[in-house]
């Protein structure tokens, strides 16, 4: 899928690692055969939605190296697949590219057999994070599946609308996310609007949305920017 927005910064990488979650039980003999142990698997997608032009790296529990493999994770760049995880209490720990301090540490709490997106959010000091679950069972020989959320910490509630046409998802909040509802397979162009005003703040074009994939439209970015953060803009990633 091309993508590309109205301010024309980066590209969105696609995430196209599609949870094994199948999630393939693992099974594992015991003493003996009538003996048998499941364990079950988690996943877990980063993200770095921070509105700044920092880049970061992502540790997960007590693991030198960071999940992120092909580099600090800029804003709304390359993505972080999903990793396979067990459930439970993980703690993931956020440094910055050229230093190894943590600028932030936060405990995620993952149901077996379910995967996540982790959304990095606010800026330096105050940096945070939004943990969403990736419902990646949704089927359809016809029709796509798209989601919104809303990741602008000054841009106050807004509308993902078709060019054109109608609201998809309305009145979303910071921190807030729809539930994915099924679209039809074709080409858009989408604007997001301010709730209160109508005015639309951003546009990406060219968004081609295939039948039986998953999506997440996401808004983040700063709607009045200071001197070091990324102007507000819509970005796609594909979830499966």
């Amino acid at each position: 899928m091309k993508i590309s927005t109205s301010i024309h910064l980066n590209k969105l990488t696609r995430v196209a690692a599609a949870l094994l979650l199948t999630i393939t039980t693992l099974t594992f003999s015991a003493c003996s055969k009538d003996e048998m142990e499941q364990t079950s698997i988690s996943g877990l997608m980063v993200v770095n939605a921070s509105p700044s032009y920092g880049t970061y790296n992502v540790y997960l529990n007590n693991v030198t190296a960071p999940v992120n493999t092909k580099g600090a994770l800029p804003f709304m760049g390359t993505i972080s697949p999903y990793i396979n995880i067990r459930p439970g209490a993980n703690v993931l720990k956020f440094t910055t590219a050229s230093n190894t301090q943590t600028v932030y540490t936060e405990t995620t709490n993952l149901d077996q057999d379910k995967a996540y997106s982790y959304y990095l959010i606010n800026d330096l000091p105050n940096l945070g994070g939004l943990l969403v679950q990736d419902d990646l069972s949704l089927t359809s020989a016809e029709k796509a599946f798209v989601r919104f959320i809303n990741l602008s910490p000054d841009a106050g509630s807004l509308d993902l609308v078709v060019s054109g046409g109608a609201v998809l998802v309305g009145d979303k909040a910071f921190k807030s996310s729809s539930d994915f509802i099924s679209a039809d397979a074709k080409p858009y162009t989408l604007e997001l609007k301010s709730k209160s005003s109508g005015a639309v703040l951003a546009t990406i074009k060219d968004v081609t949305l295939t039948a039986g994939k998953i999506y997440t439209v996401v808004a983040a970015g700063m709607a009045k920017p200071g001197e070091l953060q990324q102007t507000l803009r819509l970005e796609v990633i594909t979830n499966r």
